[in-house]
């Protein structure tokens, strides 16, 4: 799952998790979904259950797949009937498992015909439970609409469903799901099982297409887009190279595919919280409405989020950690590997980005340097070591963005995208350049290509392929920088790579687009405050000078040396501090009340950037460019 990074404010069997063939006599369940309502978030639909006689239990979704969390949204599940041969069938709510029903199954009874409604948000934020339609468009998880039973000891790959959507007049639909047949709005799908459904969104909207994209040979590659205006539709060819370019770099990574198709699913909409979710034969990407045809974009999560997305059809999906491996979504999941499964996600991500061209060389630097900022500023590493985020994880994906960096938020993605760059270039400088974390990919995410599957791992399994590429004590690396507190972060990787972090007065080019996109000003090497376009402070950094001086999150900054809030005006007022120049008076609301505070500063702006150290080889550069030549 991508959570779009928060930097600037806020041994199991392979065999029994392998995708088995349905059985020729099972009664496949139904699930008819009728999204013709859409465009007033509300969804609908119809479910034929094959069922026996006596108790019986249905189950909402709990545990989300990719989402590590159980944010399945019973709170807007609505009309739930359920009846059998024309009569009503009372249902009751387990007590204590809400996302539970129990009913009764008269004798004689086979299938159940179950009535649902899914009422979508229109607020912002969430992830497969946030905003999922607007007017034009719709991005459809199964989940939402899906109630299930199970025999004992069962998993969701083995219980067959025969699918259905009915789309809004004149909208068209992609998905990874395999077509039986379409008559006029309603697309029919085969019968799958239920973890292939679920695991499959529908994009739908009135302005869609779907690119071919990839090489010829293997599998096909598409890019099915749905904007909220035709215009949004206008992708350059450049952004179609280079994800081209994405699927050679990621095949030439991995070694194999574990897919029969792949579809890039990207709604286009600022109805929607722009995130992200992975599934093993799509990827569900909620972007800007004019993600590809505004060039500032292209610095942005724009570049980088489809490539991490994709990352994981490998890493999270075909390889997933044993504690997220359930038979079911109503097991919790145990995330305490989630290092591995975001973290080296995010890192290679973010390399196949730049490998891609998505991302130019100097952008993807920048990015380095803003990784390496915004871990510096997490003082909650004192207390808090990098597997507990990670354990923690289906708490603090909900938290709030104020206080993260002494609490700590989800930094197992970005401090894990740093371990991972520290492992790489460990591994390429004791192997003279001969062995990287690629190889760790191919020998641990490749094998030979086929349908999806599941291999569990194990953080044993982690250590014992890391030596099968270089011997090292890699259980001593990973130990201290997972499981140990400690002051600094892991940066080794930046400096092993032939660079350093710098603070210059300007701004690099990704904070600048950053911050010209999110309306904020990040001054947290200087002053050390984070704040919106209106004032309010959204983070402190620990120590910094507006710590010391007892400003705190919530609070709303009115005055900078006297005249009215404006973020150029806190820049400007910060840059003459410069030498003792100049000082920064800030007049803060704070609930009711109101204070001057003085800020001790007189450093000036500073902004992080790379510095090449030529004393090193540029293996940073090495990992950025390219693998597969023109």
């Amino acid at each position: 799952m991508s959570h779009f990074p928060r930097r600037y404010g806020y041994a199991l069997l392979a065999v029994l998790c392998c995708y088995v063939p349905l059985r020729a006599a099972d009664t496949p369940m139904e699930i008819h979904v009728d999204l013709t309502q859409a465009p007033r978030k509300l969804f609908q639909a119809k479910l034929v259950i094959p069922v026996k006689p006596g108790p019986l239990t249905l189950h909402y979704p709990k545990w989300i797949q990719g989402e590590h969390q159980p944010s399945g949204p019973v709170n807007d599940l609505s009309g739930l009937k359920i009846t059998a041969e024309g009569k009503s069938i009372p249902w009751t709510r387990d007590d204590v498992e809400l996302h539970s029903f129990h009913c009764e199954v008269p004798k004689g009874v086979s299938t159940l015909n179950v009535s649902i409604e899914y009422l979508a948000p229109g607020d912002k934020g969430g992830y497969g439970s946030g905003p999922a339609s607007t007017a034009k468009l719709a991005i459809f998880n199964w989940y939402l609409l899906t109630l299930y039973t199970k025999e004992k000891g069962q998993h969701v790959r083995d219980i067959s469903v025969r699918g259905s959507v009915k789309l809004p007049e004149g909208w068209k639909a992609g998905t990874a799901l395999p077509i039986e047949s379409q008559k006029g709005s309603t697309i029919q799908f085969k019968t799958v099982s239920l973890e292939k459904l679920i695991d499959s969104p529908v994009l739908c909207g009135l302005h869609f297409k779907e690119i071919p994209i990839g090489p010829k040979e293997g599998p096909p590659h598409f890019l099915d887009l749905a904007c909220d205006s035709a215009a949004g539709l206008e992708i350059d060819d450049k952004w179609i190279a280079a994800y081209s370019k994405l699927v050679a770099e990621a095949g030439s990574l991995f070694g194999a595919s574990h897919y029969e198709t792949y579809h890039f699913l990207v709604s286009l909409t600022d109805q929607f919280g722009h995130n992200a979710i992975e599934h093993h034969e799509c990827s569900d990407n909620r972007l800007a409405e004019r993600a590809y045809i505004d060039e500032s974009q292209r610095k942005l999560e724009t570049a980088w989020v489809l490539s991490h997305e994709y990352v994981h059809s490998w890493n999270g999906k075909f390889r997933r950690p044993e504690g997220l491996s359930t038979p079911d979504y109503q097991e919790p999941m145990k995330t305490k590997l989630l290092w591995m499964y975001e973290g080296m996600t995010e890192y290679y991500g973010f390399v196949l980005a730049a490998r891609s061209g998505l991302w130019p060389q100097d952008i993807a630097r920048d990015n380095w340097a803003e990784l390496a900022e915004w871990a510096r500023h997490q003082t909650g590493r004192d207390w808090r070591p990098l597997e507990d985020t990670a354990t923690s994880g289906p708490f603090l994906y909900s938290s709030r963005g104020e206080w993260s960096r002494r609490r700590r938020s989800v930094d197992f993605y970005d401090e894990g995208a740093l371990m991972w760059l520290d492992a790489d270039t460990l591994i390429r400088e004791k192997s003279g350049g001969k062995k990287s974390l690629d190889d760790f990919c191919k020998a641990f995410h490749g094998g030979g290509n086929g349908k999806p599957e599941v291999k569990p791992y194990t953080f044993e399994e982690i250590v014992s392929t890391l030596n099968g590429v270089v011997e090292y004590d890699w259980k001593d690396f990973l130990e201290k920088r997972v499981r140990l507190t400690a002051p600094q972060p892991p940066l080794d990787g930046i400096t092993r790579g032939g660079w350093k972090v710098v603070n210059k007065s300007e701004r690099n080019e990704l904070r600048k687009a950053t911050e010209e996109e999110s309306k904020s000003v990040n001054l947290g090497s200087s002053i050390g405050l984070i704040v919106s376009e209106e004032g309010k402070i959204a983070d402190v950094v620990a120590d910094s000078p507006a710590d010391k001086v007892g400003l705190g999150p919530h609070m709303k900054i009115y005055a900078v040396n006297g005249r009215k809030f404006t973020n150029e005006r806190l820049v400007d007022a910060v840059a003459a501090t410069l030498g003792g120049k100049e000082k920064v008076e800030l007049l803060v609301e704070n609930g009711e009340f109101v204070k001057s505070y003085s800020l001790g500063y007189t450093g000036g702006l500073l902004f992080p950037h790379l510095v090449r150290e030529a004393s090193k080889p540029d293996l940073i550069g090495e990992i950025l460019k390219p693998t597969i030549k023109k």
